[in-house]
């Protein structure tokens, strides 16, 4: 990873950390305010990774969502996407003055090192476009 990547990447992420601000200013602990991002399934989401590809054209955002699988199926899970995106990663970009062609939003039901594939993790990948302040979804 090049330095610009790392020193982006630093200041995006310590940015998504106070677009949270809302949900970690009133957790008491690190575990309660890593399970407060809202989302409309109400299933419990933590932000996990950002990761800045193609010279910053390609953004993606990784949230755990322990509950995927079990208590919550994609289609319960599916406005999430686009909520995280309008709400959290939008709000990221347009901060940093980032200029992505495309966003990658991963939910997962436990904490694995990127691009390392566990088939006993569920995984749910959305792809996005920004246009105009808004997310795009972009069918694959």
């Amino acid at each position: 990873m090049n330095k610009k990547i790392i020193i982006r990447a630093a200041i995006v992420f310590g940015f998504v950390g106070l677009s949270f601000g809302s949900w970690l200013a009133s957790a008491a602990n690190g575990e309660e305010a890593r399970q407060s991002i809202p989302v409309p399934s109400g299933q419990p989401v933590s932000f996990l990774q950002f990761i800045s590809e193609q010279d910053g054209k390609l953004l993606r955002f990784r949230f755990l969502t322990p509950q995927i699988g079990t208590a919550f199926d994609y289609g319960a899970v599916a406005g999430d996407f686009q909520a995280l995106c309008d709400d959290q990663v939008m709000p990221a970009i347009a901060t940093n003055n980032l200029e992505p062609t495309q966003i990658v939003l991963s939910m997962s039901a436990s904490d694995i090192p990127f691009g390392e594939d566990d088939p006993s993790v569920l995984q749910f990948f959305e792809i996005f476009r920004p246009e105009n302040g808004l997310c795009i979804w972009e069918e694959f």
